[in-house]
């Protein structure tokens, strides 16, 4: 199929912050200084291990607020996602920065060889950082088990009816339950996958929590548990229907769809189904899921990776292949246009050369947003609405910069275009 370009690619470069020793490939986004408006959160690492060497906290112009660590260009490349988050932790109205201190690796584990995973022995002790995000300073810390170091997810576990508590794991083998007040309530062990999905699936005010192949209450029942046949979840998402029904989707390989009772209600035999997101993309249905198939890398059937759209109930919408070198082609939903309109899907990590692309919920390419002065393969995204137009930006960054992009076409709401000095019209 050939695809639509819109040849009149309207976009705005709101900010840009680069040549700085502080950025790199994990990216967080709150209000740091209590201003009310959004900033920024750098966080490096060594490179092949999640331990955390630099916070850097500035606004989405560049300026710094505050630095905890020393900043270096070589700690900038991630190997995999960060326990570090930007929340209310204290519901004091002000947020905290939230981080995982290692412990020292003392002895690996024999399956490490680069990448630094597990350890057989450790040596001190973990910690939940708690840094008052305005200034840095730490407020406190919560011990944890020896290896729950890799990322945390907020939960409420004990019905406080906010998220107060929090999950964390390890790279893929254990998965904990902590109250707000750093008791480890429960412990599972199971593959995790990389990141864990959560929602209060059966009403009770408490999340339950979807990892891996298992669904897991806020006490740590096992509600069910799927053989993970030596391979990790790539993905998690779960959504909760119009008719109170919720979906688990979970990438592995293939793509799969689960009732909270575990029956797979769908799948579909992707090589490899690396992201899942949920949204309403288009109207003529209620929700749709966009996926990533990473396709395949190596060997004779070596094959571009694509992005797809499902409906609920498992339709092929359409594809996009995104070419050669698209392997590690990632997807996130983007409000783009705004005023009630469907959300878009931004495409990035297609391959050297190729820009970080948006489609509408039709497979059309609406618009292609090159990061200057980086190569597009090295650049991740989020999605927030940093310059306040009521529409998301695209935030772009890496370990060479950070570019913020806005749609710049007019934002269409009717009450604009009708102003009176009589309201009620």
């Amino acid at each position: 199929m050939i695809m639509k370009v819109n040849r009149h690619l309207t976009t705005h470069l709101v900010s840009q912050i680069v040549g700085k020793n502080f950025e790199s490939e994990t990216l967080r986004i709150g209000d740091l200084n209590g201003d009310g408006a959004p900033d920024l959160l750098f966080i490096q690492s060594v490179f092949a291990t999640r331990e955390i060497t630099c916070l850097t906290a500035v606004t989405i112009h560049g300026r710094v607020l505050w630095q905890k660590g020393t900043p270096s260009r070589k700690n900038g490349r991630i190997y995999s996602d960060l326990p570090a988050q930007i929340c209310d932790w204290d519901g004091d109205g002000r947020n905290e920065v939230l981080y995982v201190r290692q412990a020292t690796y003392a002895e690996l584990h024999p399956t490490d060889d680069y990448v630094r995973e597990r350890a057989m022995r450790y040596e001190g002790h973990v910690a939940m950082i708690i840094l008052d995000a305005r200034t840095g300073k730490q407020k406190g810390e919560l011990t944890l088990p020896a290896p729950a170091d890799d990322c945390f997810l907020f939960a409420d576990l004990t019905g406080q009816g906010r998220r107060r508590d929090f999950i964390v794991k390890d790279r893929y083998w254990n998965l904990w339950g902590v109250s707000h007040q750093g008791k480890t309530l429960w412990h599972w062990k199971g593959s995790t996958g990389h990141f864990p999905a959560i929602g209060d699936v059966d009403g009770d005010g408490r999340d339950e929590v979807f990892v891996g192949f298992a669904l897991i209450d806020h006490d740590g029942k096992v509600l069910f548990q799927k053989n993970a046949r030596n391979v990790h979840q790539d993905a998690a998402y779960m959504v909760r229907l119009k008719n109170g029904a919720w979906r688990l989707f979970f990438g592995n390989g293939g793509f799969h769809c689960l009732s909270v009772d575990g029956r797979e209600r769908w799948h579909h035999p992707l090589a490899e189904a690396q992201h899942v997101v949920v949204g309403r993309f288009r109207f003529d249905s209620e929700l749709q899921i966009a996926v990533i198939n990473r396709g395949q890398m190596r060997g004779r059937a070596r094959a571009p990776g694509a992005l797809h759209l499902f409906d609920l109930n498992g339709r092929e919408i359409w594809r996009r292949e995104q070419g050669p070198g698209s392997w590690a082609a990632c997807v996130i939903p983007i409000d783009w246009f705004g005023a009630g309109a469907p959300q878009c899907l931004l495409v990035y990590g297609r391959g050297a050369g190729k820009p970080v692309s948006i489609f509408d919920g039709g497979g059309n390419l609406v618009d292609a947003l090159p990061p200057k002065g980086c190569r597009a393969d090295f650049v991740h995204a989020l999605s927030a609405d940093v310059w306040g137009d009521s529409r998301e930006e695209a935030i772009l960054f890496g370990s060479r910069g950070a570019w913020i992009h806005a749609n710049a076409r007019p934002l269409a709401l009717p009450t604009l275009y009708n102003e009176t000095l009589y309201p009620g019209m």
